[in-house]
């Protein structure tokens, strides 16, 4: 985390934020004996573009959101469930009012209602090889249009410069002040910033709050097999 906290730090002292938060890890960072979670998805671009082509007129009749998201043999299916619910949170801009869950172990199948009735379904799956990249996608659906978070014809998140020879490299800098991190690291970095330098404790505490709700309320309904609503 040195070298995140580094470029965290950098950030900071360029645009005279005059709080020091501190990253503990990949999902929290303190100030003082204050700690919060790192909601690094609320700043990837990708998502931010999607949120913006559902909230700004561009989709007509928003009717069903749908994620889709593989990862690694060792990871909770819940903490997955976490991001993703609240990824579509984030997109919508919408509550959810209810949750129904089925799991099995390692998959995990969710169906969400959002308020003005549209439906979120969320597939998860742990059950990639370790060091395997995730695989996800994101996709909303109107009555006039649709949106993605990849392009149409690939499975994949595309990198910018593929180099191929003995040794096979690709290389994706998408932040012109963050040089060297991964997308993953960048998204870190910058939610933390945003937040320190908007003053966003309290939202982020709150949507936190919310989204964890969310995931109990999941978790019960796996076990009971009924739906739950959030009171």
């Amino acid at each position: 985390m040195n070298n995140l906290q580094q470029k965290l730090d950098f950030l900071l002292e360029k645009y005279s934020v005059e709080d020091r938060p501190v990253l503990k890890n990949d999902k929290e960072f303190s100030i003082g004996d204050k700690t919060y979670p790192v909601l690094s998805h609320r700043t990837e671009r990708k998502f931010t573009e999607l949120k913006n082509i559902v909230n700004n007129g561009t989709l007509e009749g928003v009717s069903v959101m749908r994620t889709s998201r593989i990862v690694e043999k060792n990871k909770d299916i819940y903490e997955e469930l976490y991001r993703e619910i609240d990824i579509c949170r984030y997109v919508l801009q919408r509550e959810m009012k209810s949750v129904m869950v089925y799991d099995n172990g390692n998959v995990l199948n969710a169906i969400l209602s959002a308020e003005d009735d549209i439906v979120c379904t969320i597939e998860i799956a742990a059950t990639l090889n370790e060091g395997d990249i995730p695989k996800e996608k994101h996709e909303v659906i109107a009555k006039r249009g649709t949106a993605c978070d990849i392009v149409v014809d690939s499975q994949l998140r595309q990198d910018s410069i593929y180099i191929f020879g003995e040794n096979n490299e690709k290389y994706t800098d998408v932040d012109f002040e963050l040089y060297g991190l991964s997308y993953d690291e960048i998204n870190i970095v910058r939610n933390v910033f945003f937040i320190s330098r908007d003053n966003e404790y309290d939202n982020v505490l709150k949507n936190h709050t919310i989204v964890s709700n969310l995931v109990e309320l999941a978790k019960k309904s796996a076990k009971s097999g009924e739906r739950e609503v959030v009171r």
